[in-house]
């Protein structure tokens, strides 16, 4: 079996030996170590890696943010983002390059190998609706059979009733925007006014700590979530 190719985009050398050694004793192959996002861009086009671990402020003409933004308009490869912060602006830079999940220095060993677990092993077809289990950002997932949503480390996120039946009708029509009145109707038994609609919705958000259900303006909501790669 082929060991996943992992590329390290990281300007502390002691970070990246680190992470180098945690990576390859989980039994995956290190192909290169970058600390520059110029130098990034280039051995990404050349090794083509499964995988870059890529450090958001790197000391550099161009960061890790856009270093990543690049790269993946280029090549087909998943991103997870290493940043000492953890903020709005942090969350529009992986949503932006479409990263897999980002992780908050200092990071453990346990956070490294479940990161590398959840990129590797999302289900072939994500955006099937027979798909019981949902690979969502930043290492979410949410299981459409018991309405459970899941963190990285697989402990449930506690959700009331509400909630959880707005998550499943909303990712049971993921890519397509689901009425006010449709969610609504999911939510309340009786009738109820769109402001209570939107105030559950940013809580989850918030809560969430990603825009994960996005507003359409005049219709309703979605969710998007990344179509699964073939092969």
């Amino acid at each position: 079996m082929d060991r996943k190719k992992i590329l390290i985009v990281e300007d502390e050398v002691l970070t990246a030996q680190h992470l180098e050694m945690l990576i390859e004793d989980a039994g995956y192959s290190v192909v290169g170590i970058c600390d520059r996002g110029e130098r990034a861009i280039k051995e990404a086009l050349r090794l083509k890696p499964d995988l870059i671990f890529m450090d958001v402020m790197l000391k550099d003409n161009i960061s890790g943010s856009e270093a990543a933004l690049k790269i993946t308009t280029l090549i087909d490869t998943k991103i997870i983002f290493l940043t000492a912060y953890s903020d709005d602006e942090m969350i529009e830079y992986a949503i932006e390059s479409k990263a897999v999940n980002y992780i908050i220095k200092p990071f453990s060993e346990e956070q490294i190998i479940t990161a590398l677990k959840l990129a590797f092993t999302q289900p072939e077809s994500s955006n099937s609706s027979h798909s019981d289990t949902l690979i969502l950002p930043y290492g979410y997932s949410f299981n459409m059979e018991t309405k459970t949503l899941l963190k990285s480390s697989g402990e449930s996120v506690s959700l009331r009733n509400k909630k959880r039946n707005m998550l499943y009708e909303l990712l049971k029509r993921r890519g397509q925007a689901v009425s006010y009145k449709e969610l609504m109707e999911s939510m309340y038994a009786q009738e109820a006014a769109i402001s209570a609609l939107r105030t559950q919705i940013s809580r989850l958000n918030k809560a969430l700590g990603f825009p994960l259900i996005e507003n359409v303006n005049g219709v309703g909501y979605k969710i998007s979530l990344p179509a699964s790669k073939e092969g």
